[in-house]
């Protein structure tokens, strides 16, 4: 498949900032249906990623949402990903780290990011 992820990627990407709380950033996911969440430095630039699975984790810890930030629950290992790379690398590298999202950049400026679910979607659209 010759598509980009850019034709596929979600480009209005809602984020949070280092210190929101993790109940503000369950209350961002919820009123967004989203799946994850972007963490983003004063300046912009990339953190980390909350998904809905760090969230059930922090939620079997038991601590207060309103003490937790995002900064505390976000995975650090963010996999970037060039805005030509084709839909078909995508997948394979999501399969090969495990993971459900790409964040896509063009340089050092975030542009969007690539899920999962756009993959399949591009699949099924071909």
């Amino acid at each position: 498949m010759n598509s980009r992820v850019t034709s596929f990627m979600e480009s209005n990407v809602i984020s949070v900032e280092l210190d929101d709380s993790a109940e503000k950033v369950c209350e961002v996911l919820d009123a967004n249906k989203l799946h994850c969440v972007p963490v983003l430095t004063p300046d912009g630039k990339i953190f980390g990623v909350i998904s809905a699975t760090d969230l059930v984790h922090f939620n079997t810890l038991h601590v207060n949402p309103k003490l937790e930030h995002a900064w505390e629950l976000c995975t650090h290992k963010v996999i970037e990903v060039a805005p030509d790379m084709s839909v078909q690398e995508a997948g394979e590298l999501m399969v090969k780290e495990k993971v459900h999202h790409l964040v896509v950049m063009e340089g050092t400026i975030f542009i969007g990011i690539v899920s999962a679910t756009d993959i399949l979607r591009a699949y099924l659209n071909k």
